[in-house]
């Protein structure tokens, strides 16, 4: 494993009485690794992580949907919050964004969105009959959102009365003052704002990341006339068979997109993949390499079936920090 003052550093805080050491990860190179599996063959191609080639650019956009979900609710909540003289504090999307599409008999695909929920924070604070201040917390959640939307198969076009949303919607609030008897008023102000809008407002929210999962799989292309799917596989791409015999695999998508797009069962799953963190304490990093897959997509149609995999690999080297926590805080340099 590479490492710069990894013994050294761990033994001087040991001798210094320091009371904390920490390793931050820098990366040094990096790789996208594609693999589709077809008919019990498999093949696996990569691209540099710093080339901004076909798969990096898949990855960013793909990376980049759950970021725009919740800001999109953030915007949705901050307004309804200012709108009810209460002060937005934090929203967060937690969970792995998985997209389901179907193709309907009426010319049209089916899209649902979900896998993920929303949990929001606000603050009221205030005096009640002139005499009592209180400072309360608002808890909002939105658990098992899910988004559909109706879509043109040959257009991709998206219309705004084809998407629903639903979510499991809860309240709670916590206060400094012993005013249980207020929460259900004071609780429900931006929940039921919530409530109200959200065939609208959290539709306004979410509906974007719709686009990026569509468009950017399906039926966006860039400079050079590709799809996602084509960026997952490019044309030159040819499985081996478990019987010897190969299959052009690429050379079929790049034939028969129209064809899969309105005629295939997909389910992608997006992952957040390699996340760069820190190790707190002394204990030694376990690996130079930090992993995490970005796209897992399997498609389904009449007479082909195959899965592609994307994964972002990084080769990172750890150095001793004094503390990652405490950026101020200095201790002997080994």
């Amino acid at each position: 494993m590479q490492r710069q003052h990894l013994l050294l550093g761990a033994l001087a805080l040991a001798f210094t009485g320091a009371a904390q050491a920490d390793w931050s990860p820098r990366i040094q190179s990096g790789q996208y690794v594609a693999t589709v599996s077809y008919g019990g063959g498999s093949l696996s191609y990569a691209e540099d992580w710093r080339s901004g080639g076909p798969l990096g650019t898949l990855a960013g956009q793909m990376k980049a949907v759950p970021y725009s979900m919740q800001n999109g609710l953030n915007e949705f909540m901050r307004a309804s919050a200012a709108s009810q003289g209460v002060n937005f504090q934090s929203g967060t999307l937690s969970g792995d964004v998985n997209v389901q599409i179907q193709p309907q008999a009426n010319g049209t695909v089916l899209m649902t969105l979900g896998g993920v929920r929303y949990d929001a924070y606000t603050q009221f604070s205030g005096k009640r009959w002139g005499i009592i201040s209180y400072s309360c917390v608002n808890h909002a959640s939105l658990a098992n959102l899910q988004v559909t939307a109706q879509y043109g198969a040959a257009t991709g076009e998206l219309p705004s009365d084809k998407i629903g949303v639903t979510a499991n919607v809860g309240s709670s609030t916590d206060c400094d003052s012993n005013l249980s008897w207020m929460l259900p008023i004071l609780g429900n102000i931006i929940i039921n704002k919530a409530e109200g809008k959200i065939d609208q407002g959290v539709l306004d929210g979410v509906k974007g990341s719709l686009g990026m999962v569509k468009d950017g799989l399906f039926f966006g292309r860039d400079q050079n006339y590709l799809t996602g799917l084509n960026k997952l596989i490019p044309a030159d791409k040819v499985v081996t068979l478990p019987n010897g015999q190969t299959f052009p695999i690429g050379q079929y998508v790049n034939n028969n997109l129209a064809y899969l797009i309105a005629n295939s069962q997909v389910s992608v799953q997006l992952g957040k993949g390699a996340v760069v963190q820190g190790v707190y304490g002394t204990g030694e990093p376990t690996s130079d390499i930090i992993s995490g897959n970005v796209i897992t997509l399997n498609l389904s149609a009449p007479g082909m079936n195959f899965t592609v995999n994307l994964t972002e690999r990084l080769n990172v080297m750890w150095q001793w920090k004094c503390s990652l926590r405490d950026p101020t805080k200095s201790c002997p340099i080994p």
